[in-house]
């Protein structure tokens, strides 16, 4: 057993680990428009016909309001900060973790009672430890000290790449030699905590690196030039968790990747420190205290100069989620649509989004124009567009029409010896999602809308690792990913936020612009394209 390996079994699809995004996603949007036109019971084709019977014909006679085309931005959705995902993003080794109970035959979940308010262990019961897995620190790899400080009187040991070196009251240096292998890992484990005064205030981190600085400095340059952060994976919005703003997580507590998701604070410190625009999205539960809260923290603490964007829940018309199921529930037991669940799903979306975003509105009523309201709808299925922006007056309270306009194409039965036949295919991928683009923004100018995309870049997803690896390693994914920029920047411009920052190659997708913190770029070629553009862009 690994570090890494439990987590990545405790997470399942699509909850702790982004790069599991088809994995919770299933089929629905991994076989593109037929896996849509599945769960809808018809094709894209056809749903411009349903239009009419979905949407007033008031609406429909609405003469289109070409809006001007703005620059390209590129925007990027960030992985959730695990361990496992390989990317340090605190400075703080064990940020990127929770505790995990050993009793000597299997790890498992820490139980809640033995955690205190702020998540640090309380007691330990006979014969049992707590491993606490540590983050590797970015390429190159090279042996690494590291300070552990803590308050409290306790003991431990470490395993994996970590070793101890030393350790006494308050205080413990490791050693970590990591290889760089992908499935390598390090942990301290807590043999003995005292209840009377427990170990708490862990801060493990490289003994280069200053106590008072939060973030590691790799991953600040790494975020440089991207004009939006798109927060979905940090705030576990997918989950479709409970909140509660008395018990959100805070910079504080001993973890960033728990249920709770990363603190709000660091997300915009971490947006002022790159100067780039937030992107936050509340959380299908979250009631209106928890909404406006949010709304006032980011209002106060965030540079006035940023432009906030703000949606309501994740891909609220994917069935495969949990928050689109329940929005389904709610839509039917409301009436909203007898009959036609499909419908009822999407004008509950409509009207949560309303209230949302007028909440939203009130609280950045001094600078309106550093708020841009998000509307999100899928991609191949244009007919939803329409229902959400002609239900009641939701025109009103959004700016931004968001779909994702993924590269998509069917892998299955290809092999690695197939790569020449993908890349052969890619220009009609394009092709075919640029020309999706374009009848969603016909659609928005109707409304005055503009279109932007939440999530972009390739959706190219197989079982075939030796395949996977093969296209998504090949120089010319960077050939792809230059033709599809310049295509978005011909037809649209905008904000392009693509889908995402840094995870591995995995059999539920590659969605990486690198594989692992601090990869080199010349071994990255979709970072080396987005790089190109963005130099071009200046």
């Amino acid at each position: 057993m690994t570090a890494q390996s439990e987590p990545k079994a405790k997470s399942g699809p699509k909850r702790n680990s982004p790069m599991l995004k088809v994995g919770a996603i299933g089929l629905a949007l991994a076989l593109g428009v037929v896996a849509f036109a599945t769960v809808s019971n018809t094709t894209p084709a056809d749903g411009q016909a349903e239009v009419s019977r979905h949407v007033p014909a008031a609406k429909l006679a609405m003469q289109a309001q070409p809006l001007a085309k703005q620059p390209t931005e590129i925007g990027i959705n960030l992985f959730g900060p695990n361990t496992f995902n390989r990317q340090q993003v605190f400075l703080n080794l064990i940020a990127h973790s929770e505790w995990f109970s050993n009793s000597g035959d299997a790890w498992g979940p820490m139980p809640a009672e033995q955690l205190d308010a702020a998540g640090w262990i309380r007691y330990l019961n006979p014969g049992q430890t707590a491993p606490r897995p540590l983050m590797i620190p970015p390429a190159p790899y090279r042996t690494a000290q590291v300070r552990c400080e803590y308050t409290g009187r306790g003991e431990f040991s470490a395993d994996g790449v970590a070793r101890v070196v030393s350790q006494g009251e308050g205080s413990l240096m490791l050693e970590l030699s990591p290889t760089g292998a992908e499935d390598e890992g390090g942990w301290i484990e807590l043999i003995r905590t005292d209840p009377a005064d427990p170990v708490r205030n862990i801060d493990c981190r490289d003994t280069s690196f200053p106590r008072n600085e939060r973030f590691h400095p790799a991953f600040v340059e790494s975020l440089k030039g991207f004009k939006t952060i798109r927060f979905l994976d940090w705030q576990r919005i997918n989950d479709n968790a409970d909140v509660s703003w008395a018990t959100r997580v805070k910079p504080e507590y001993s973890s960033q990747v728990t249920g709770g998701g990363v603190s709000v604070e660091d997300m915009l410190d971490i947006a002022d420190r790159v100067g780039a625009n937030p992107w936050f999205i509340m959380p299908y539960k979250a009631d209106q205290a928890y909404i406006r809260q949010f709304a006032h923290l980011v209002h106060d603490r965030i540079d006035p100069s940023r432009t906030v964007y703000v949606e309501l829940g994740n891909e609220v018309w994917n069935d495969m989620f949990d928050a689109a199921q329940q929005a389904e529930r709610e839509g039917v037991m409301l009436k909203l649509a007898p009959g036609d669940p499909k419908r009822a799903q999407m004008l509950r979306y409509a009207a949560k989004t309303r209230d949302a975003m007028k909440v939203w509105t009130e609280v950045f009523a001094d600078r309106p124009g550093k708020l841009v309201r998000v509307a999100s709808s899928q991609h191949a299925w244009h007919d939803l567009s329409e229902i959400i922006l002609s239900s009641g007056d939701t025109a009103q309270w959004v700016d931004a029409l968001a779909t994702a306009p993924y590269i998509w194409m069917e892998l299955d039965g290809m092999g690695a010896a197939d790569v020449d036949r993908v890349f052969a295919q890619m220009p009609d991928a394009i092709e075919k999602t640029m020309q999706m683009g374009e009848k969603n923004r016909a659609i928005a100018a109707r409304y005055g809308k503009s279109v932007i995309a939440y999530e972009g870049g390739q959706h190219l997803v197989t079982r075939d690792m030796a395949l996977a690896r093969a296209i998504q390693r090949d120089p010319r994914m960077g050939d792809v990913y230059r033709r599809y920029l310049a295509e978005w920047d011909s037809r649209f411009g905008g904000l392009m936020t693509l889908y995402a920052s840094n995870a591995p190659i995995s059999e539920y997708g590659s969605w990486g612009l690198t594989e692992y913190g601090g990869q080199p770029i010349n071994q990255a070629p979709k970072l080396r394209a987005v790089r190109a553009f963005q130099e071009h862009a200046k």
